[in-house]
């Protein structure tokens, strides 16, 4: 399925849309991730700069430090 949808995108020049907690999935398919948090827009960027804006090496851990409520490790204010 992840190569058809990877040819699809890129023989047709489309976007897909990919709703998923799979991490490794995201990290391997998509171009730009949106963070959600309770309904709300946490964070929007390309997977490399998610994992430089927070320090990590795998989207895993930037999903669990949104998830948490954290950046770089430390509590975000009024989390």
């Amino acid at each position: 399925m992840r190569a058809y949808l990877e040819a699809h995108r890129r023989d047709r020049n489309c976007t897909i849309l990919l709703a998923s907690h799979n991490m490794a999935e995201v990290e391997r398919l998509c171009d730009r991730v949106i963070m959600l948090k309770r309904g709300s827009l946490v964070d929007d960027a390309s997977p490399a700069e998610l994992l430089a804006r927070y320090g990590r090496s795998t989207l895993e851990d930037v999903f669990l430090d949104v998830a948490r409520g954290r950046v770089n490790g430390k509590n975000r204010v009024g989390s």
